[in-house]
C-alpha cells in the first residue's frame, strides 16, 4: 500500500484524533504500518512523531509478526470495534501490559485501524496483589469487602470479636464505623446480628471494653479516639487507613501467630482498599476514554456523510463582477470570528460560501458541521443542535453529542435559519452570547467555543414584524449579512459553470463531452433560472446523459412558456418606449402637438416626439401588436 495517508489533510485528521488525549492513539495500516501517533503515545513511548511514522506496529508489540498480524486484522475488518489486552515495549526497551481499544476506519478508499492504548501496568500489579491470598478470599472479597474480611479473620483464628476501626486522620481512629461478632450474644437483653455488629451495640455491652482497647469510655465518636487499637490496615504508600484488632472474652489478645495472620489480613485488606480506590479512577478514566470515543466516532459518522460531497473553495467559479464583490466580502469576514448571515435564494450556493469563510479562517483545521433547520423535525432539532443524555427522552439509549460539541473549536454552518422553532432561538441564542450549551436532559453546562454561521431563503425583518422569529436573535446574527446572487444576476458565469458540470458528470458517468456549441449557452442564458446554480447542474447532468455523441445537446428539457415569459419580462428599455409611445398615440387619435396631443401627455417637445417615432419605426395607423 502506498502511503496515501500523508495526503490526507490534517483538517481531515484531525477530526478523528485529539492529539492530548487521556490515551495513546495510533492509526495504521492493514500491513501494521504506523502513519500516525498523538502527543500522548510520543510521550507515553518516548518516540517523537517523525519516529513513529512509517515505524512498524510489531517494533511496539513483541506478540505479533507479519504471520499472525492478517488474523488480527480479519477480526478488525469483521468485528470494527473491540478490546483485547497486550503488551507493548517502549523506546526503552521497557514492556508494559496495555489494553487496546480497536476502531476499523475507512477513508479515501483506504482501511485503518484507529487503536486508543491505555496503560494499565497498576490495574495488573493490583490484580496480581489481590492473589497474594486463596482464590476463595479473593472472589469473597469482591462482594462485600468489610463483612467478608472479618469472617475470613475469625473462621482463621476462631476468634468471637473482629474489629475493623476507619481513620479519621494520621492519629485518630472512629471505632463507630466496623465491628463484628462472631455467634455471640454478649448482652442477653440485646439481640445481635451475627454477620456484623455495629461498634455502639458492642461498645454498650461491656465494662471492660474500652479499657482493653486502651482508650477511654467518653469520647466524640465523630471526633475519633487515640489509642492502640490492633494491628494497622497500611496503603502501598505506607499510609495507615484503618486497623484490625481481636477481642476474645472481652480481652485483647494477639499472639505472634495470630498477628502474623493478621497482618497478611491487613495487607490484603489495604490492597483491597486501594484496588478500589484504582478502580474507581480507572472507571472514570474508561468513561472519559469512551466519551472521547463517542464524540470521535461521531465526527467519523458526520465526515462520512460529508466527504461524499464536493465542497472545496475552488468550486466557486465566477467571472461576474457583483459576485467577486460578494467573494471579497467572504475574504474580510473570514479570518475574524464574527456571525455571518447569508441571505438569498435556494441554490444560489450559500453553502459554499459558508465553506468558502471556514476554509480561509483560523479555524479551518476544525469542522464545519452543517445543519439543515428545515430537514429536521421540531422535536429532534434540539437533541440535533445541543446533543442529549442517556434516558432524556424515549428512545435515547445513550448519549449523544449534539453538532455544537462537534463543531468546538470549528464552525457550525445553520441553514435554513428561519424555520428554526421559536421555542429553540432561546438556547440558540444563548450558544452565541455566552459559549455555552446544555444537552436535553442535563444538569450540566457545556462551554463550546463555535463561530456561527446562518443562511436563510426568507426575509427575516418580515419574521421578526410577524413574531415568527426573535428580534434579538435577528440582529445577533445580523453582525455581517451577505447577499448570495441569483443566477438570472449574473448569467455571465453561465458558460463556466456548464463546462464545469460537463466535465463532472462526463467523468462520473465515463462520457466524454468536449463540444458545447454556442446555441445552446444562448438557449441557457434566454432562460430566467428559477432554481438557480442548482436548477442548472441537474439540467446538464440529463443533457450529458441524453447527448448521443460529444457534442453537448439539450433536447426539450426547457419549458417554453417559462422562456417566453422571461423573455417579455427582460425586453429592451427601447422596447417599452417604443410600447408607450404608441399606447399614448392611439389615445390620442395620433393627435401629436396640441394641448391634447401626444407630446403634451409624454412631456416632450412636438419635434422630438416626431424623431423619437421616427427612429422607433413608428408610423401613423400602426397597430399596438405589430
Amino acid at each position: 500500500m502506498t502511503d496515501d495517508f500523508a495526503n490526507v489533510s490534517q483538517a481531515q485528521l484531525s477530526y478523528f484524533t485529539v492529539e492530548r488525549a487521556l490515551a495513546s492513539i495510533f492509526w495504521m495500516d492493514k500491513s501494521g504500518t504506523i502513519h500516525h501517533a498523538n502527543e500522548t503515545a510520543c510521550v507515553n513511548y518516548g518516540y517523537t512523531k517523525q519516529e513513529f511514522h512509517g515505524m512498524s506496529l510489531f517494533d511496539l508489540n513483541p506478540n505479533y509478526d507479519p504471520q499472525t498480524f492478517p488474523d488480527l486484522w480479519k477480526r478488525i475488518e469483521s468485528e470494527k470495534r473491540f478490546s483485547l489486552e497486550s503488551t507493548h515495549r517502549k523506546k526503552d526497551g521497557t514492556e508494559i501490559p496495555v489494553e487496546i481499544f480497536v476502531n476499523y476506519v475507512e477513508l479515501e478508499g483506504s482501511a485503518y485501524n484507529c487503536s486508543f492504548v491505555l496503560d494499565i501496568s497498576d490495574r495488573k500489579r493490583k490484580e496480581k496483589l489481590l492473589h497474594s491470598v486463596s482464590q476463595e478470599t479473593a472472589s469473597a472479597f469482591g462482594k462485600d469487602f468489610f463483612k467478608l474480611l472479618v469472617e475470613q479473620i475469625a473462621n482463621a483464628l476462631d476468634v468471637k470479636f473482629v474489629i475493623v476501626t476507619e481513620c479519621a486522620n494520621a492519629s485518630k481512629t472512629r471505632l463507630r464505623t466496623l465491628a463484628y461478632v462472631k455467634d455471640l450474644e454478649i448482652n442477653e437483653n440485646i439481640e445481635y446480628d451475627t454477620s456484623g455488629t455495629p461498634c455502639r451495640l458492642i461498645m454498650e455491652s461491656g465494662e471492660g471494653f474500652y479499657q482493653n482497647l486502651g482508650v477511654e469510655k467518653d469520647f466524640d465518636e465523630e471526633e475519633g479516639i487515640e489509642g492502640y487499637l490492633g494491628v494497622p490496615i497500611k496503603s502501598l504508600e505506607g499510609e495507615v487507613i484503618g486497623h484490625i484488632a481481636l477481642l476474645n472474652d472481652g480481652e485483647l489478645k494477639v499472639t505472634d501467630e495470630e498477628k502474623d495472620i493478621l497482618q497478611i489480613f491487613a495487607d490484603r485488606a489495604g490492597v483491597e482498599i486501594e484496588r478500589k480506590i484504582a478502580n474507581e479512577k480507572l472507571v472514570q478514566a474508561l468513561d472519559e476514554v469512551e466519551q472521547l470515543k463517542d464524540r470521535l466516532e461521531a465526527e467519523n459518522t458526520y465526515l462520512q456523510q460529508e466527504i461524499k460531497l464536493e465542497h472545496n473553495f475552488e468550486e466557486i467559479i465566477s467571472q461576474s463582477t457583483r459576485f467577486k464583490q460578494v467573494l471579497g466580502e467572504v475574504e474580510q469576514v473570514a479570518i475574524t470570528d464574527a456571525t455571518v448571515l447569508i441571505l438569498g435564494e435556494s441554490g444560489t450556493g450559500k453553502e459554499l460560501l459558508a465553506r468558502a469563510i471556514h476554509n480561509i479562517s483560523n479555524r479551518k483545521g476544525r469542522p464545519l458541521v452543517k445543519v439543515n433547520c428545515a430537514a429536521l423535525p421540531a422535536n429532534l432539532i434540539e437533541s440535533e443542535l445541543f446533543g442529549h443524555e442517556k434516558g432524556a427522552f424515549t428512545g435515547a439509549v445513550a448519549r449523544k453529542t449534539g453538532r455544537f460539541e462537534l463543531a468546538d473549536g470549528g464552525t457550525i454552518f445553520l441553514d435554513e435559519i428561519g424555520e428554526l422553532p421559536i421555542e429553540l432561538q432561546s438556547k440558540l441564542l444563548r450558544a452565541l452570547q455566552e459559549g455555552e450549551i446544555e444537552r436535553v436532559g442535563g444538569t450540566t453546562t457545556v462551554k463550546v467555543d463555535v463561530r456561527i454561521i446562518t443562511a436563510t431563503n426568507r426575509n427575516l425583518e418580515q419574521e421578526v414584524e410577524d413574531g415568527n422569529f426573535r428580534s434579538d436573535l435577528y440582529y445577533r446574527l445580523n453582525v455581517f449579512p451577505i447577499q448570495s446572487i441569483p443566477l438570472r444576476e449574473r448569467k455571465e458565469d453561465i458558460g463556466l459553470l456548464v463546462k464545469h458540470f460537463v466535465d463532472k458528470f462526463g467523468k462520473k458517468i465515463g462520457k466524454r463531452v468536449v463540444t458545447i456549441p454556442k446555441r445552446v449557452i444562448n438557449s441557457l442564458q434566454d432562460y430566467n433560472w428559477p432554481g438557480n446554480i442548482r436548477e442548472l447542474e441537474n439540467v446538464i447532468e440529463r443533457a450529458v446523459i441524453l447527448s448521443p455523441g460529444r457534442k453537448l445537446e439539450l433536447g426539450d428539457w426547457i419549458p417554453k412558456k417559462a422562456v417566453k415569459a422571461r423573455r417579455e419580462e427582460f425586453q429592451s428599455l427601447e422596447h417599452f418606449e417604443r410600447e408607450y409611445i404608441l399606447k399614448v398615440l392611439h389615445e390620442c387619435t395620433w393627435r401629436v402637438s396640441g394641448q391634447k396631443g401626444a407630446a403634451m401627455i409624454l412631456g416632450m417637445k412636438p419635434t422630438t416626439l416626431e424623431s423619437r417615432m421616427k427612429k422607433l419605426g413608428i408610423k401613423r395607423g400602426l397597430s399596438l401588436l405589430e
